[in-house]
């Protein structure tokens, strides 16, 4: 978010959404594009060389194939990884494009300049088979995006279940309460009865 937030701001600040500057920022926006696509198929052909054929075992994460196990293999793990990353890539282009001669919006442009190559750089794709990182901590495969709404369920059940025994607690407090009311009643009403019957 801050590199978004920072991009606006530059922008703004440089003017870059001033029309001169279109035909700079179309080339730059095509010449980032292109690199980034022919990196994929650069590291497509690093991991054939490499091939890894190690065995890879794991529960398939996508929504309603969860608890189906996947049995493949590194090489074949991190090329389909290598195609969803190109497909995204594609879409995004498209997107950005029609948007851009459609609307004539420009930050868009320039956003999808910097960010897909920041993306890719921190990518496990591009620490491992460009930077030759070891595939280990967090970069070990299979290499399954976080969920950032997984917390909210498990805190909501936790508030809850807070909640439920904090009115357990309120009311098993209040019933010994009331029981102990109910004792000091009737040990009373014993004394008095006593009394009277002594007189």
């Amino acid at each position: 978010m801050a590199v978004i937030f920072g991009t606006m701001h530059v922008v703004k600040r440089a003017g870059l959404e001033d029309p001169e500057y279109m035909p700079l920022i179309r080339s730059v926006y095509g010449i980032a594009t292109a690199l980034m696509i022919g990196l994929t198929f650069y590291m497509k052909s690093m991991v054939t060389k490499k091939n890894d054929t190690t065995a890879l075992e794991y529960d398939d994460p996508a929504p309603g194939n969860q608890g189906e196990r996947i049995v493949t293999t590194n090489v074949k793990h991190d090329i389909s990884e290598i195609a969803k990353l190109q497909k995204s890539t594609l879409m995004t282009v498209g997107i950005v494009v029609f948007m851009h001669f459609k609307f004539g919006y420009i930050q868009p442009l320039i956003l999808q300049t910097l960010l897909p190559m920041l993306n890719m750089y921190k990518s496990p794709l591009f620490q491992i088979h460009i930077l030759g990182k070891p595939a280990t901590d967090d970069l070990k495969r299979p290499w399954i995006p976080a969920n950032p709404f997984a917390g909210f369920g498990s805190g909501s059940s936790a508030n809850a279940n807070s909640e439920g025994n904090d009115d357990a607690q309120a009311e098993a407090s209040s019933g010994n309460d009331s029981a102990s009311d109910s004792e000091a009643t009737s040990g009373k009403n014993e004394k008095d009865e006593e009394t009277r019957k002594d007189k």
